[in-house]
């Protein structure tokens, strides 16, 4: 089956659930429990989700949600939204009651902080796509009708939630004259007064249209903007800003970070029941009649089309004894496979975790699905036969610690190419097996196991088998251990640093405006160009399209001279601080008091781990401020916080590599490598290093580890150093250090000859573009290649270290918590101090060097207020 062709018979239902318990509310009576609770909403949502399992038959349904918060519109215009009212408290609770009944019908949820359910609606109509499904939307907001296209509806009441109209692209030209793609356009042109989007004054619904029939999109209007009629010309002149702007906020994303995992809508008798019983809560009694007829066809086993395999123990049986006869073949798959959804928001409950309805088992051509709880506990019984398409996720659902599994085809083709941004089960099918993608999951796992074949052998050929079983494979479940644990956070100490934050914000916004003389939108780059360069004056403007230059490194110059341009940059860190830390953090503590971080190992194409939901492994640490988020971080009672973290790891594994002397003997030595460095570069023999350079030199050595161009470190020196004077420096660092020229020069050569570079343990990094044509590409793929092996064996150091250090923990009542960078965070339980050397002997151990190893050591009640353990 061509994926790109849905078919017309497996359709998704997407529900904008919000946007239609609104509509209900106001478009029903008002309606309420015999004890005062108000069910208008959940009387008209609960009637429009019956009439679509009766009439559209959905294969598989699912809701979109509007995550609690601001979104990423808010960043780009405050008043998104603005003239909204607050949501009256009789459909508050509705909208709580709501999730609770769509939890108990077993149909999926999905919010996305930072993002309107609009988005996520578009994100899952473009999978469904992909995955072979038709896609009607439900919504009461006609936004949604730009996603319209031939694989796509959208469904819309009319009048109250019981009379519709269904778009298609057709209809959507006979209602506005023009297709789906340029609404838009429609709406930048005329605005959107409920979702407070400006658009152009002026131009309502006639003129917008006469505009796009014309002119098309809002770009080619302003392109051809002396092609139009004056009366529109006069409008738009002076609002080409406003009017891009308002594009970008009516315009759906289709490409938010969420998983779906197309599940296909199934009741077992217990939830119907569990239904049912809800609706009687909530005396809907019409909707407790209707239930049985209209849930009953989605009743395991009920519709003939769709069959749900019972499996009965016998069956079980049959799979425990078929699996005693091979070695090395056990497959297992997920329906898609093994996905993961977001649910509800943290603070309600602890709904991060991945949900897998069904499982299916393949043994060469054999498949059979049971139900999860079988499934799951069958994997725990014999996790190492078992291959599978990310396993982490699988492993996070069991209790019992697992041993690692046999085989992961993600994590495979990560090792042969890390380069690339995504690996799906349907794409290593078709690449390995030569063969179209099947489209039933049953068949999914029957080609999941033909896989290890082939993959294992490529892995041979390239001589990365090591990298993958030896490294990749084993982290497997101490990475899931390590996320089902978390970390305990203070979630008061979070809210009192955010209002501090805000009170320090007004503040500085107080001075900014004095500064400038008038008040200013401080987030808009184009106001903060036309107030630092048109209103004051202050040199060194650089123009760019849209306004002038803006960033940090403009306004980090200014900054020793021009106040306001340090309180801005003083304003942008206070403001990431609160948004994207101390209120961002807190929203994902779990019920447990624990945050729980998801590790990617497929998300660095130098071997190291990604971190997400949240990204752990940027929380700053530079300033106070910054330090005061890692403060919120704190031992469980009972337990401190354990760091270990290498000591200039990349630079150890450099004097490794390329045998630099003097590099090779300020390590051996224990001396600063970068005194040691500043008088070589500045013939002080045995005088001691000023601290400028000092710095100087530690800018130069890693300049020369990651490979920064003159210009680059031309930035990072700062003002007063020209380009000319940074190639200089680094000309004379090349003929101080010339071991380390050699070697960064034959990281390129192999680079080039051989398309990839290499670590110490062999894992490859492969460069397309290092032949590129362009010369810019070339040089950034070169830049690449140098840091690759460096950084890539430390990614390899720390990963064989977590290892051989889960091997010391087993027993212990101590666990490792997160891993950042080159730091591994640990709960050190009081009375298992003897631990700690143990831990940074087989950290220091993990990959032996030619030079020495050092893991520096701290303990403390938090992240931040930690003290240094000494050796012994």
């Amino acid at each position: 089956m061509d994926l790109k062709q849905p078919n017309q018979a497996r359709r998704l239902v997407v529900i904008d659930g919000y946007s239609l318990l609104y509509r209900a509310f106001f478009a029903t009576r008002y309606l309420s429990t015999s004890d005062g609770r108000p069910t208008n909403a959940l009387h008209g949502f609960t009637a429009m989700l019956f009439t679509l399992l009766e009439k559209v038959k959905p294969t598989a349904i699912v809701v979109a949600l509007d995550a609690p918060g601001k979104t990423f519109r808010h960043a780009v215009y405050e008043a998104y939204k603005g003239t909204r009212k607050e949501t009256q408290d009789e459909l508050k609770v509705q909208l709580k009651e709501a999730r609770r009944l769509i939890e108990a019908l077993g149909i999926p949820s999905i919010e996305v902080t930072g993002f309107e359910a609009d988005d996520v609606v578009g994100t899952i109509s473009k999978l469904a796509e992909e995955n072979g499904y038709a896609t009607t939307i439900v919504s009461g907001d006609l936004d949604s009708l730009q996603l319209v296209d031939e694989f796509v509806s959208v469904l819309t009441p009319k009048v109250g939630v019981s009379d519709t109209v269904t778009y298609d692209r057709e209809a959507v030209i006979e209602r506005y004259g023009f297709g789906p793609e340029f609404v838009p356009d429609f709406k930048a042109l005329k605005g959107d007064t409920s979702d407070n989007i400006p658009g152009v004054p002026g131009i309502g619904d006639k003129g917008a249209a006469d505009l796009i029939l014309k002119f098309g999109t809002i770009e080619n209007m302003l392109a051809k903007i002396e092609e139009m009629e004056p009366k529109y010309r006069k409008k738009i002149d002076g609002c080409q800003e406003q009017m891009m702007q308002s594009k970008h906020l009516a315009t759906i994303i289709r490409d938010v970070p969420l998983v779906y995992d197309f599940q296909p809508f199934v009741l077992n008798e217990a939830r119907m029941q569990a239904a049912i019983a809800m609706l009687e809560s909530f005396e809907l009694k019409s909707h407790v009649r209707r239930a049985p007829s209209v849930l009953g066809p989605y009743l395991e086993g009920a519709d003939a089309e769709n069959p749900v395999v019972e499996v009965a123990d016998q069956a079980i049986e049959v799979i425990r004894l078929t699996l005693e006869g091979f070695d090395a073949v056990a497959q297992w798959i997920g329906t898609q496979p093994f996905a993961a959804y977001p649910g509800p928001a943290p603070a309600k409950s602890d709904l991060f975790e991945e949900v897998v309805a069904s499982i299916f088992l393949a043994v060469g051509d054999e498949v059979v699905e049971v139900p999860e709880t079988i499934g799951l506990a069958i994997i725990a019984d014999r996790p190492a036969q078992a291959i599978f398409h990310d396993a982490k996720p699988i492993f996070k659902r069991i209790a019992a610690r697992l041993g690692a599994p046999l085989f992961d085809t993600l994590i495979a083709s990560f090792v042969l190419r890390s380069e690339r941004s995504q690996y799906s089960l349907r794409d290593l099918v078709q690449s390995y097996l030569d063969t179209a993608a099947p489209d039933q999951p049953e068949q999914m796992a029957v080609a999941l196991g033909r896989l290890y074949a082939p993959l294992s052998a490529r892995l041979d050929k390239e001589q990365q088998s090591n990298v993958l079983n030896d490294i990749e494979i084993p982290l497997i479940p101490i990475l899931a251990e390590m996320e089902k644990r978390g970390i305990c956070a203070e979630r008061e100490r979070l809210r009192e640093f955010s209002k501090d934050l805000e009170i320090s914000i007004a503040q500085v916004q107080t001075t900014i405006f004095a500064l400038a003389g008038q008040q200013f939108t401080i987030g808009s780059p184009k106001q903060l160009g036309e107030v630092l360069f048109d209103k004051l004056k202050i040199p060194g403007a650089q123009k760019t399209k849209t306004g002038y230059a803006t960033g940090v490194e403009i306004l980090g110059e200014l900054a020793a001279e021009y106040e306001i341009a340090a309180e801005v940059l003083n304003w942008r860190e206070l403001s990431k601080l609160k948004s994207t830390y101390a209120d961002s953090l807190e929203k994902l503590i779990r019920n447990d008091g624990r945050i729980h971080t998801t590790y990617n190992q497929a998300g660095a194409a130098t071997g190291r781990l990604s971190s997400n939901d949240p990204n752990l492994q940027n929380i700053p640490i530079r300033t106070e401020l910054g330090r005061e988020i890692r403060r919120a971080f704190r031992a469980a009672e009972g337990f401190r916080l354990l760091s270990l973290d290498y000591s200039q790891i990349e630079l150890r594994v450099l004097a490794h590599m390329c045998g630099e002397p003097a590099l090779v003997q300020a390590f051996e030595s224990g001396e600063d490598v970068h005194s040691v460095t500043a008088r070589q570069m500045f013939g002080l023999g045995e005088e001691k290093a000023s601290k400028d350079q000092r710095n100087l030199a530690k800018m130069l050595n890693y300049a020369v580890l990651y490979g920064v161009s003159e210009f680059g470190l031309a930035q990072q020196l700062g003002r007063g150093f020209s380009v000319a004077e940074a190639k200089l420096l680094i000309a004379q660092y090349n003929e101080r250090f010339p071991s380390v020229k050699g070697f960064t020069l034959g990281v390129i050569a192999e680079a080039k000859s051989k398309g990839f570079t290499s670590t110490l343990m062999g894992r490859r990094r492969y460069f397309p573009d290092i032949h590129a044509p362009k010369m810019m590409e070339r040089r950034s793929a070169e830049r690449q290649a140098m840091n690759a092996p460096i950084q890539g064996t430390a990614a390899d150091m720390l990963k064989l270290a977590m290892i051989h250090v889960d091997k010391l923990l087993v027993g212990a009542n101590s666990k490792m918590l997160l891993n950042v960078h080159d730091e591994l965070v640990f709960e050190l339980a009081n009375g298992e101090e003897h631990l700690v050397e143990p831990i940074r002997k087989a950290m220091e151990c993990a990959l032996p060097l030619k030079v020495p190893v050092d893991v520096d050591a701290k303990i403390g009640n938090n992240w931040n207020e930690m003290t240094v353990i000494e050796r012994g």
